[in-house]
């Protein structure tokens, strides 16, 4: 076989309402550069399809005043195909009906209206392949938009709910379709590690209608306790708590999808209130002084407010003899806004030096007035408020209206013309509540909440327990249901919220121990075993000094008899990675129940394309730039896997091994 060259490699990746392609890898990988509409329409025969709407459009027939037409011409002659005929009498009229009724069936003509979505179906739902013509008449018009030579492989990416006959089915269709040389199906969850550069984390795609969460092992997909297509959990989800809270103001579904995509829409974290809500009132300090000498309030606020209450001006001294005082007169405090325009003037005649105390004091006036203009803009900035802390914000929609003229004439709902209109909609604090639990699922769930309790299932139900703190530390949050603002932050902090087990917590096990348990690392205790008693049943086998109190509350699900007998000696301790743990496989180490940190891969900084992309999405105010990196864990996989291994690991299937093995062969190839 020859070997695949960059600029002849298919990249497919099919999703519920968009599907993204691109032939060739250019030398930096870019965004995809094609997307199609993941919809076909009904063609004019049964059986075929087509990417637009087709509708049958018949020739309008000209208008005529007083017999003639409007532009003068002749009027066209009476159509009488449908009056009755008598039986015809010779061959020669036989044939002159046949070329009648063609010539009237040729009247009937087809055009699309590539801006309809009547009559659309769908393919995809919720990551299903719920209508199979449909979405193999889809792959078949992007293979034949994109137009490949005929040596090209092709890379799928295929979705988590995907069953193993689905791959089958996939594979078959574009070795017997378009004679493909090689064909790849790459699971989303590991592109996205590929895009990340990372061997062992937690995919979380949020998609349109539903959100994957997948545990990722030293790229291996870990298929035990996987979130796959878990409904309700994505943009879609969101769009309708908005419309459920928005639609009593007149919102439609398009205004909260227009409304989710603007910067207004933010996702708060669980302890931020909502601009307006009651705030609780400020603490009253009995004691000011003591208060502010041990540090419970500010020191400076507690002379602002005793002065304030003597009725003293703050930065003023009182006026009479004394130490400091000043003396003067009332209204003459020796400040220029007061004596603004008074002038020394025995004083500058004295001195002989009249012209630079004039310009010196020109000089501070403008010094002072300029001082003041900034200080004045720099109050105004400080009183913009960021977008959570506004009760209400206006967005800018774009809907259309017919045009006036065809109202008036009455013109049918066909030829009624419309145009773009824009105006601005104002929000009250119902958009910061898209993730908040629906008042028609009967669940006090929110988005958040369902997509943190996959995430903790699937990390749980890895066998390899001594890697769930990296799967904690290495959330990787994609999808362009996520693109929505504050989505990342609100997650984590929903995340911390319910599982996260503080630092601090280690703490409140210190004190009051029996000398035979064993004491944190930081105190530097270790087991003191008391002649005459054994080891305590709750001595950690491999806690190394770690507080068993502490193990407990992390491990709360196992029993401790099964971890060691609580009449084990001392010297028989657990060694990890020894014969114990051959014999027990699930036996515990760490904090791998709860997690103590919990952490966002950092994206790539090396593709300059994505890298711009995820900068101009981050000045739209939503979004980072790498919702889509699995198209991009696709572009690294394809070189990868076609150009440079060449097939020597198995990572694709070939034409040679698909006519030995037939479709399930898919299924021995290492993606």
């Amino acid at each position: 076989m020859p070997p695949f060259k960059d600029e002849s490699l298919i990249i497919i990746s099919p999703g519920s309402q968009c599907t993204l392609a691109q032939l060739g890898l250019p030398e930096s990988f870019t965004p995809p550069a094609w997307r199609f509409p993941t919809r076909m329409f009904p063609g004019p025969s049964p059986g075929e399809w087509e990417p637009t709407k087709i509708r049958s459009a018949a020739p309008s027939a000209p208008s005529m005043t007083n017999g003639t037409t409007v532009d003068g011409a002749d009027p066209p002659e009476i159509d009488m195909s449908d009056a009755p005929r008598p039986e015809p009498t010779s061959e020669a009229q036989v044939v002159e009906n046949l070329q009648e009724s063609d010539s009237t069936d040729a009247a009937v003509t087809y055009e699309e209206d590539p801006t309809s979505t009547e009559g659309a179906v769908y393919p995809l739902k919720d990551g299903h392949i719920e209508d199979w013509p449909c979405f193999l008449a889809l792959l078949t018009h992007v293979f034949n938009t994109l137009s490949p030579p005929f040596h090209t492989p092709v890379l799928v990416i295929s979705q988590p709910c995907w069953s193993a006959r689905d791959h089958e089915i996939v594979t078959q269709f574009f070795f017997e379709t378009f004679k493909i040389p090689a064909f790849c199906l790459m699971d989303s969850a590991l592109a996205a590690c590929y895009a990340y550069g990372i061997s062992t984390a937690t995919i979380v795609d949020v998609g349109y209608g539903k959100c994957d969460v997948t545990a990722v092992n030293d790229f291996a997909v870990c298929d035990l306790g996987r979130g796959a297509a878990i409904r309700g959990a994505g943009g879609q989800g969101m769009t309708r708590r908005l419309l459920e809270l928005l639609e009593k103001k007149g919102f439609d579904e398009r205004m909260c999808e227009e409304l989710k995509k603007s910067s207004i829409c933010e996702i708060l974290p669980p302890d931020v209130p909502l601009p307006g809500a009651p705030q609780s009132p400020p603490r009253e300090v009995p004691n000011p002084a003591a208060a502010a000498s041990t540090g419970a309030i500010d020191s400076g606020a507690t002379i602002n407010g005793a002065a304030e209450a003597n009725g003293t001006k703050i930065g003023t001294a009182p006026r009479g003899p004394g130490e400091d005082t000043e003396v003067g007169l009332d209204g003459f405090n020796g400040d220029d806004e007061d004596n603004e325009g008074v002038l020394d003037v025995a004083s500058i005649v004295a001195r002989g030096n009249a012209s630079e105390i004039l310009a010196k004091r020109e000089r501070e006036k403008q010094e002072k007035a300029a001082a003041k203009k900034a200080a004045g803009a720099d109050a105004a900035r400080a009183v913009r408020l960021r977008n959570s802390e506004k009760p209400t914000a206006t967005f800018s929609y774009e809907d259309y209206e017919p045009v006036a003229d065809d109202l008036t004439n009455g013109s049918s709902n066909e030829t009624r013309r419309v145009r773009k209109r824009k105006r601005d909609v104002v929000v009250g604090v119902e958009r910061f509540m898209a993730a908040s639990p629906s008042s028609s699922s009967h669940s006090s769930e929110g988005v958040l909440d369902i997509i943190a309790r996959a995430i903790h299932n699937a990390i749980l139900s890895v066998h390899d327990v001594s890697i769930r703190s990296t799967l904690w530390e290495n959330l990787i949050i994609l999808g362009n249901g996520s693109r929505i603002r504050g989505f990342t932050p609100a997650l984590l902090a929903t995340l911390a919220q319910q599982y996260t087990l503080s630092p601090s917590t280690a703490t409140i096990f210190t004190s009051e121990l029996p000398s035979n348990l064993s004491t944190p690392l930081p105190t530097g205790g270790t087991n003191t075993p008391v002649p005459g008693q054994p080891i305590h049943p709750m001595h950690h086998p491999a806690g190394h000094g770690v507080n068993p109190l502490l193990v407990a509350a992390t491990h709360a699900n196992q029993s401790q008899t099964q971890n060691l007998p609580s009449q084990q000696p001392a010297s028989n301790l657990h060694v990890p990675g020894g014969a114990q743990d051959q014999q027990n496989p699930h036996h515990h180490r760490g904090h791998n129940q709860t997690p103590t940190h919990i952490k966002v891969v950092k994206a790539p900084e090396y593709f300059p394309e994505w890298k711009e992309s995820a900068t101009a999405a981050a000045g739209g105010g939503a979004g980072t730039g790498m919702e889509e990196a699995t198209f991009l864990g696709a572009q690294v996989a394809a070189k990868v896997v076609f150009v440079v291994d060449q097939g020597i690991s198995k990572g694709f299937l070939t034409r040679a091994d698909y006519n030995d093995l037939g479709p399930g062969g898919i299924h021995e190839c290492a993606m």
